[in-house]
């Protein structure tokens, strides 16, 4: 019958993508209520991974669990061996994979959570000695005392907190602790969380739940067949994140509406153009909104368009030329995406009809006035003297640069 993923709320996973791409076997998504577990365990599958909430739950169904499930008190993987139930847990190749790719020297951390992933977190560390406490909201010591723990080595957060639909949201403050060396959160959707965010704007080495989640499917793959991909591990992630959202950014005229529309026919992928989301929540046009309702109501509103639409992957977004001039729209647009400043001769932009061409006058000034803001937005900058020759250019870093 092949293999798939046990869980409550599968919709979002990216499980299925990952398994085709190690290829070999069928792999499929099951939703099912724990009443459930049973009959799934009788209809013929050969093997499966398991997430919430059933990691501790399908350990009762099994004949024998693995060393590293026994000693972390839940499974993320089951395979049936001569009609034996075998429970494995491969997240703790996957942490530890993530632990060895930041190439620090860890002898501290903080774990926040007390869940299965935190178990699975704290059985890699101790096996490593590396001294760890817990963080809770449920039990001592509790997420408020924090400041107790700030010459840490590693932060690792092991919570659904920040992650889809739920994103924008963070436990903690990294701005106190004295020795930071790497911060892990174990989301991978969104790609930046706020805490990742924050590791990054302080220069200390991070890493969502990507790379973790690629590693133990690799794995769990090796349980089910017998052969070792391992090798495959970064290239998978590489693929995975193919699935971002491009972005485009840039001044009145510069050619996100032309542009844009190209690259996701190039890229098979849904055109988002912010300025007709904004007027589509409004019932009005962007002019009407400026003159009757002003400038702080339409960048309002933009904001909430770019939380909607930013939390999504898979995306070619275009936005309006003042997206830059609120800080608070950088991080749901860069979460999930690349962003690219689309720039043309300043001599060639058109502001005429622009709703703010009068306050501001030339082009030229409405780019001094902007320019700081684009250039702290933008991944990478294009200029764009062809369309064809842009659509060319953007394409091609947006799948030949995953990094950024």
């Amino acid at each position: 019958m092949g293999y798939g993923l046990l869980g409550e709320k599968l919709g979002h996973s990216f499980s299925k993508d990952i398994h085709k791409l190690i290829g070999g076997y069928e792999y499929e998504l099951y939703e099912k209520n724990i009443e459930e577990i049973p009959s799934f365990l009788e209809s013929g599958i050969d093997g499966f991974n398991v997430t919430i909430p059933y990691k501790i739950e399908i350990m009762k169904y099994l004949d024998e669990v693995g060393d590293n499930a026994k000693k972390i008190g839940c499974v993320n993987t089951v395979v049936n061996r001569n009609g034996k139930w075998i429970g494995e847990n491969t997240d703790y190749f996957g942490f530890e994979y993530t632990l060895e790719s930041l190439g620090e020297d860890i002898s501290s951390a903080i774990i926040l959570g007390d869940g299965a992933t935190s178990k699975t977190v704290a059985t890699v560390l101790s096996d490593k000695q590396i001294k760890f406490h817990k963080l809770s909201r449920k039990t001592h010591p509790y997420y408020l005392q924090i400041d107790e723990f700030l010459d840490v080595d590693l932060v690792v957060n092991t919570t659904p907190v920040g992650m889809y639909p739920n994103n924008g949201e963070s436990l903690i403050s990294l701005k106190k602790f004295k020795n930071l060396k790497a911060v892990v959160d174990v989301v991978y959707n969104p790609i930046i969380t706020p805490i990742l965010f924050e590791a990054r704007e302080l220069n200390i080495p991070n890493s969502n739940g990507l790379l973790m989640l690629v590693a133990q499917a690799v794995k769990a793959a090796e349980i089910f067949t017998g052969m070792s991909e391992v090798e495959k591990i970064d290239s998978i992630r590489t693929e995975i994140m193919k699935n971002r959202n491009l972005i485009l950014i840039g001044m009145p005229d510069s050619g996100k509406s032309s542009v844009g529309p190209k690259i996701a026919e190039r890229l098979g992928r849904e055109f988002v153009d912010l300025d007709s989301e904004i007027e589509e929540f409004a019932q009005k046009s962007i002019p009407e909104i400026f003159s009757e309702d002003g400038e702080d109501v339409f960048r309002s509103i933009e904001t909430k368009i770019c939380k909607k639409f930013g939390k999504l992957n898979g995306l070619v977004i275009s936005t309006g030329g003042g997206v830059v001039t609120k800080r608070e729209n950088y991080r749901p647009l860069k979460q999930n995406g690349k962003i690219y400043l689309l720039k043309r001769e300043l001599k060639d932009l058109n502001l005429s009809n622009r709703p703010l061409s009068k306050e501001y006058g030339t082009a030229e000034e409405l780019w001094n006035k902007r320019r700081e803001q684009y250039l702290e937005f933008a991944d990478k900058i294009v200029v764009n003297t062809d369309i064809e020759k842009s659509v060319e250019e953007i394409v091609g870093d947006f799948y030949g640069n995953i990094g950024n």
